[in-house]
């Protein structure tokens, strides 16, 4: 059974009605998320491209929502795991309790989200909420709209002729894809408004244009001689023996008996290949126009190829925090779950915190291709620098150092393990300065250098 990882619900409920309220299951390096919860999380930003993490999200930067979010309290249900916060008022609230609660989400540009109190409304919604409509139908699913709120249904802000359940309508809206259209007056601008309406539409080809073999019949043709005059006496739909049929090698619309293109004469044992009259023109045609046209050099090729990569697939989240920034260059933010970077890792003695691990904005940037040799680097003994109990498990935060950088120390590394684990079961400062980490114990990094930091600062005073 599934669980995520920052609203801890699990799968135990209705798999498509799971889909259409927490979104698809995204599952890496044991790390398993609703994908709803990755967009709609209010402070977990997505600083990667669409390979890295978990479509953008960096698994560092998931585990360190979901270590925040085990503290915080849903206003509606009681429980933690909350992760979604309303942009005006600030109360917190899961994914799921806010489609329940008549509350609000934008899926488009920064993901913002609502409560019921705080969401706003147009001259429209307005009216709608002070006279609420009767007797209306869902135009989706043809039942009865039997209570009429503006959370519970979806319209078109474009033509405004009908409503749609809003389950109805999210059902529809990842079906559809690109397609999506209005469904009253079937205009495009549908596709982007519907998502200030609680909808999620993926950027990806509609359902069944990805079904097997949907479209087979369409491959399935009649092989015909299409030749102004056909020799075979069988007829034109004759193809056996020596009375073989070959469709054109371009467009493959068109088909001739193969003696019907050489006549009478023995055919050579050579295989033969067909081409109808029209594409022989269009092919003339396209060599004429190469040879008068002045030649390309492979570089600018290169670049007009490039335009048209799709990206598509990849949601960018936008973000309004201004503590949480991009590099400074083109290329995406990658995940620390898979570094090569060589890292030297101790720790200092603890002062017996009780709280979760707080980690900095600031993260330092790792390659995510190659596995992080850990057992080279973090050698007995350590000096032990934090160390807490949380969750259900054991954590030790750790100095990280790089000997080929200018400043040595670059950051602290949190290690955690279960609490069943032997290597932790005398937590004695003795027994962890031996204690012998694996690649698996690197829950998250930060460059908070600790107090490093003060002391390089008052040095740098006197």
């Amino acid at each position: 059974m599934r669980q995520c990882f920052i609203c801890n619900m699990t799968d135990k409920n209705n798999e498509d009605e799971d889909l259409l309220i927490f979104g698809d299951w995204m599952t890496k390096q044991n790390v398993t998320v609703h994908y709803y919860c990755l967009l709609l999380s209010t402070n977990l930003p997505q600083r990667g491209g669409d390979s890295s993490g978990i479509l953008g999200f960096l698994l560092r930067d998931i585990r360190q929502e979901a270590t925040a979010a085990q503290q915080r309290i849903c206003k509606y249900c009681d429980k933690n795991g909350a992760s979604v916060f309303c942009c005006k008022c600030r109360v917190v609230f899961h994914v799921g309790c806010a489609l329940v609660n008549q509350c609000i989400s934008h899926f488009t540009d920064e993901f913002f989200s609502y409560c019921e109190k705080c969401a706003p409304h147009d001259d429209y919604q307005r009216q709608l909420l002070d006279n609420p409509p009767a007797n209306k139908i869902c135009d989706i699913c043809l039942c009865d709209i039997n209570f009429f709120t503006l959370t519970q249904v979806t319209y078109g802000d474009c033509c405004r002729q009908g409503f749609a359940h809003r389950i109805c309508m999210r059902r529809y809206a990842i079906a559809s894809g690109y397609y999506l259209r209005c469904p009253w007056c079937r205009d495009k601008k549908f596709h982007d408004t519907i998502k200030l309406q609680s909808v999620f539409v993926p950027d990806r080809d509609a359902t069944w244009e990805l079904q097997a073999n949907a479209y087979s019949e369409l491959h399935n043709r009649r092989l015909r001689c299409d030749q102004d005059v056909c020799l075979c006496p069988s007829g034109r739909d004759f193809n056996r023996k020596t009375w073989i049929i070959k469709l054109c090698k371009l467009c493959a619309a068109t088909g001739s008996h193969l003696k019907c293109l050489v006549g009478t004469m023995r055919l050579p044992k050579t295989k033969l290949e067909f081409k109808c009259e029209f594409c022989t023109e269009v092919e003339l045609k396209l060599q004429q126009q190469q040879e008068n046209s002045p030649k390309r050099s492979n570089k600018s090729s290169w670049k007009r190829d490039d335009e048209h990569i799709d990206t598509s697939f990849y949601i960018n989240k936008k973000s309004s925090d201004t503590s949480i920034q991009q590099d400074d260059d083109d290329s995406p933010a990658q995940s620390d779950e898979d570094s090569a970077s060589t890292v030297n890792v101790t720790v200092v003695p603890s002062s017996g915190s009780t709280g979760p691990v707080n980690v900095e904005d600031s993260v330092i940037e790792l390659p995510d291709t190659q596995p992080l040799d850990i057992l080279e680097t973090l050698t007995p003994p350590l000096l032990l620098c934090k160390s807490l109990t949380f969750e259900g498990h054991f954590y030790l935060v750790v100095y990280e150092f790089k000997d080929q950088e200018p400043e040595p120390l670059i950051g602290q590394c949190t290690l955690r393990f279960a609490l069943d684990d032997e290597r932790i079961q005398d937590k004695s400062e003795e027994a962890l300065l031996q204690l012998k980490a694996t690649v698996d114990d690197v829950y998250c990094r930060d460059s908070n250098r600790g107090i490093y930091d003060e002391v390089d600062q008052y040095a740098g005073n006197l």
